[in-house]
């Protein structure tokens, strides 16, 4: 599936129609590779693997799967396109679409920033949705219990209140992460408009007898494992993957051990027989590897799952000689309008260049005429030697030009150190300007349909 990427903006706007959203906040849709790619992946289910695995998570064996997935936390508009993608792409192929929440992370989902005020008001606050008692730290947030929601007071964060209802609504979920996850996706697909995929948690995935069954493989040939897998992990540096530990008989394994409540642990071949099977969970990549194996026909992955899960791949090449089903990417920027566009963005180094340049050069701020004589001047002190009578009096010459010239033009070339000024005190706005990351219910119905728009017109 290796073909060029294609990239969109918004077509509303290409075609000459009303903007649904204003220029700031315009999105970006990049999606690799293009449909026909997608489109040849689903046209079957793939029968080079058992498809057991299917049935025990609930799923049609005799229907193609499209999957994706994100951690169970207040997600940005970059994951929201991989739902939007994998809706159109389920639809147009009559596949399952599949939703794969990574619940052995230690995260805290509760954790939402919120921007406060514009232009050069615009600052950030983190709120918590969750007690600070909620999830402690280390723990797999498919370790903790659901808990109940701080509803927010900040008058800002009211764009969060909905999916607080929602979160509140799943406090009695069997874990933080099934809380998060189904309140997080079910209210983004309300607000798009379209059908909830299948959520399956990675803590199911080795309760499967058609996955657990490499726990068992692991143990057995434990170190061949391990080594195959950080093979793989050097070949992609870039990805950012810690290799496995092999240390005499402890060899490290690709899982963590994950009790209620406990941090978690990673599971090697000296502890692995003091955690129960549902105990276990794969890591990423063993998780990402198994859902590509067994589990469907095309994993959409954003950048940075794009990069990784070539590890995995190479991994179970060389370690049980099998491919894995195709990879896609969907990523996506869109930036709340808070005040800023892309010429508020100052270039400090270049703005620091101009600055000191400036009471130098008359060009700079529109004195052609000071400009010429001041090189005139230049060239003629080249001419002459180095404390000759002469040298010295163009050089007063140019001093009592340049003067002149500040006099005339002090408000314009005060102008440039001001530049300078403002750009290191609106660098922390500018940036939260450009942010890609803001979550997904600070945009309005207008942004969100634009970018869901924009994603399917890619998928044509």
């Amino acid at each position: 599936m290796d073909q060029p990427i294609e990239t969109a903006t918004d077509h509303a706007q290409d075609a000459g129609e009303e903007p649904a959203c204003s220029p700031a906040s315009l999105p970006s849709v990049t999606i690799k590779p293009g449909w026909a790619a997608w489109s040849s992946a689903l046209d079957q289910v793939a029968q080079r693997y058992p498809r057991d695995a299917r049935g025990e998570l609930g799923l049609d064996p005799k229907r193609p799967v499209v999957m994706s997935g994100h951690q169970p936390i207040v997600f940005h508009n970059g994951i929201l396109a991989k739902l939007i993608a994998l809706d159109e792409a389920a639809k147009r192929t009559n596949a399952q679409a599949v939703w794969i929440v990574p619940d052995q992370d230690a995260i805290n989902p509760g954790t939402v920033r919120v921007p406060i005020g514009t232009g050069e008001s615009l600052r950030v606050q983190a709120i918590e949705l969750l007690a600070d008692d909620a999830i402690a730290d280390g723990v797999a947030v498919g370790s903790a219990p659901a808990a109940p929601i701080q509803m927010p007071t900040l008058e800002e964060a009211s764009a969060l209140e909905p999916l607080a209802q929602w979160l509140d609504q799943y406090a009695g979920m069997e874990s933080l992460a099934a809380q998060f996850a189904y309140a997080t996706i079910e209210h983004a697909c309300e607000r798009l408009g379209i059908e909830v995929p299948t959520i399956v948690f990675a803590s199911q995935l080795l309760q499967t007898d058609a996955m657990g069954h490499s726990v068992d493989a692991m143990r057995a040939d434990a170190h061949d494992w391990a080594v195959a897998y950080n093979t793989a992990v050097a070949q992609y540096p870039e990805a950012g993957v810690r290799p496995l530990a092999i240390e005499g008989q402890r060899i490290e394994l690709p899982l963590w051990g994950c009790r209620t409540g406990e941090a978690r642990v990673a599971i090697d071949t000296e502890n692995i027989d003091s955690f129960d099977q549902e105990e276990l969970m794969p890591r990423g990549l063993l998780m990402s590897a198994l859902a590509r194996a067994l589990l469907g026909e095309l994993f959409i992955h954003g950048t940075g799952g794009w990069i990784y899960d070539k590890i995995s791949e190479q991994w179970f090449s060389d370690v049980l000689g099998i491919g894995l089903a195709p990879m896609a990417m969907v990523t996506a920027t869109q930036r709340l309008d808070l005040g800023f566009g892309a010429d508020d963005a100052i270039d400090l180094d270049h703005a620091r260049w101009q600055a000191h340049h400036a009471p130098h050069t008359p060009s700079m701020v529109g004195d052609d005429e000071a400009q010429l004589e001041k090189d005139q001047l230049v060239e003629q002190i080249a001419s002459h030697t180095p404390k000759s009578p002469e040298r010295e009096e163009l050089y007063q010459q140019l001093q009592a030009l340049l003067d002149a010239y500040r006099d005339r033009h002090r408000e314009a070339i005060n102008a440039y150190q001001t530049r300078v000024e403002r750009g290191i005190e609106m660098r922390r706005q500018i940036e939260l300007g450009n942010d890609r990351t803001w979550a997904f219910v600070f945009f309005n119905d207008q942004q969100l349909e634009a970018l869901d728009r924009t994603t399917r017109s890619m998928m044509r």
